[in-house]
């Protein structure tokens, strides 16, 4: 009885969970994998660490750089 109990609730606790999880924000660019898109965002990673920017410039810095790749950040 108990166990029925637990999976019962188990079950309940995953299928809203499920439910309420909102759309991951990434990355996108038409027709790359996403290898290729992994691969360009540690290439505009890297080209900032070697610039020694700010880190409040950083993520400006960033989204420049992926955008002149071609990229939107998209949900």
């Amino acid at each position: 009885m108990k166990i029925s109990i637990f999976t019962s609730v188990l079950a309940s606790i995953l299928i809203l969970s499920g439910c309420s999880s909102a759309p991951k924000s990434t990355w996108k660019k038409a027709g790359i994998s996403q290898h290729d898109t992994h691969n360009a965002i540690q290439k505009c990673k890297y080209q900032i660490g070697i610039a020694k920017v700010n880190s409040e410039k950083e993520n400006s810095l960033f989204s420049s750089c992926m955008e002149s790749e071609g990229y939107r950040y998209t949900s």
